[in-house]
């Protein structure tokens, strides 16, 4: 099968370049900044380029120390559009691990994290384009979102290695997520053993 898409598609499955996991980490932090904007009050106060990059360097060596250097590519190369598949592994407790899997698609117009259920993808018209995700018309789905659980356990190990006491107001600010989320996560996963 995979001979087939190689013929045609000019497809190749392999690792991540230094280059390629740089850009995508940075593509992921550069989204944290922008959801942490999200749930400022207005008005907004105006940002320094030093505070945006002072807060994505730091968010890039957590996302590497969550990610690893291994982040596996589908690289169609005839339409010069990748998905990066990652994977956040870490220890929950004694004998139990958390193991996610993420995506990210890369066109020559730009980054997108890709959900679950995107599972189809035209080449062609991707390939002078971005990929826009359906949008959840209305009501809150069942599972979290990808970026919700990922910023959740971000929270968390952030907690458990600071002091557990913190409020979480102040953290889920920082974070740029909602208490309310955190929460809601929080329960999905601990229902699942996680």
């Amino acid at each position: 099968m995979i001979n087939d898409l190689k013929d045609k598609y000019d497809f190749e499955l392999r690792l991540a370049t230094k280059k390629e996991v740089d850009t995508l980490v940075y593509f992921i932090a550069e989204k944290k900044w922008e959801d942490s904007r999200k749930y400022i009050k207005s008005p907004k106060p105006k940002v320094i380029k030093v505070e945006k990059d002072d807060f994505i360097s730091k968010e890039r060596r957590y996302i590497f120390e969550l990610i690893g250097s291994k982040v596996l590519v589908q690289d169609y190369k005839r339409y010069n559009v990748c998905i990066f598949v990652y994977n956040y592994i870490r220890e929950h407790s004694e004998d139990t691990i958390v193991s996610l899997t993420f995506r990210v698609i890369s066109t020559k117009k730009g980054m997108e994290f890709l959900e679950n259920e995107d599972v189809i993808f035209n080449l062609r018209e991707l390939k002078n384009s971005v990929y826009y995700k359906k949008k959840v018309k209305s009501g809150r789905r069942n599972r979290p979102s990808e970026e919700s659980i990922q910023k959740t356990l971000e929270i968390k190990k952030y907690i458990e290695m600071t002091n557990p006491e913190m409020n979480i107001d102040k953290i889920c600010q920082e974070f740029g997520f909602s208490k309310t989320s955190y929460y809601r996560v929080i329960k999905w996963l601990e229902v699942r053993n996680m």
